[in-house]
């Protein structure tokens, strides 16, 4: 009897240090991200497709605030965004602010449109003078951005790659997303 006590313990002991071992690994940023990126930390470097067919990745907007903008496509609060985007396309113009909108992964399972009909139907004015980048996020970066699958959730990311500021349904926060690149400049 003693025995299974003590082989039933050290079974136990194993497999706590095998989680703790897990759970350091991936809170290092080795492994899955258990939660969103977070103001002041340098923002995950991912591939997305850009709706024209091209690759890119974060470091190519290097050198310019970026906006990552994740979204799903049949969702009315991003289409809500994007008219807001579309009527004040020239604040983001003149800051040099470039707006990446990031389908989320496979549209987060639910059907819409493609990101780049979405964007255009909504914001056709920012879509034609390139203000909005239509663009699809990948697992890996869906994951790291967005663990909990949040729609019409966003990101500025400073010109050298770090997050200057992090919130969500940008029709409602445009003004606080607007001060909050004042304030960065």
């Amino acid at each position: 009897m003693r025995k299974i006590i003590l082989m039933a313990a050290v079974i136990a002991v194993v497999v706590v240090a095998v989680a703790i071992v897990l759970f350091v690994h991936d809170s290092k940023g080795t492994g899955v991200k258990l939660q969103n990126v977070t103001s002041g930390e340098l923002a995950p470097n991912y591939e997305f497709l850009i709706a024209n067919g091209s690759v890119a990745n974060l470091t190519s907007y290097r050198g310019h605030v970026t906006l990552l903008w994740f979204v799903a496509t049949w969702c009315s609060s991003c289409a809500q965004g994007n008219e807001e985007l579309n009527q004040n396309y020239q604040f983001f113009r003149q800051h040099g602010i470039k707006v990446v909108e990031l389908e989320l992964y496979k549209d987060l399972g639910y059907g819409g449109p493609d990101i780049a009909s979405f964007v255009y139907s909504y914001a056709p004015t920012a879509y034609a003078n390139n203000t909005i980048i239509p663009a699809l996020a990948g697992y890996n970066m869906t994951e790291s951005y967005d663990p909990k699958g949040y729609l019409d959730i966003y990101y500025l990311v400073s010109s050298n790659g770090k997050v200057l500021y992090v919130n969500s349904s940008l029709a409602s926060t445009l003004g606080q997303l607007e001060h909050a690149i004042n304030v960065s400049e």
